[in-house]
């Protein structure tokens, strides 16, 4: 569980550096686009560091965590494209 959490710490760190880095600076034509991108990061990331405060990790947590995991893999992925 320890190990779990700090990889967690870790995924929220940086995403939400990388958000805090990219609000402001989508090339024109993308800013909506980029805009809808950060929002999911977010909402991902949130969804993680909620995950965090359970104490026991149960299937349903597991299989919340890999959702919101590949979620922000995914708008990872369509950030890097603009």
């Amino acid at each position: 569980m320890p190990e779990l959490e700090e990889n967690l710490t870790q995924i929220i760190t940086i995403v939400s550096s990388i958000v805090a880095v990219c609000k402001d600076s989508f090339p024109p034509g993308s800013t909506q686009k980029g805009a809808d991108i950060l929002r999911e990061l977010s909402d991902n990331c949130n969804k993680l560091s909620e995950m965090q405060s359970n104490v026991e990790i149960t299937k349903v947590t597991r299989t919340a965590m890999a959702t919101a995991s590949f979620g922000v893999a995914k708008a990872m992925k369509e950030l890097m494209k603009i």
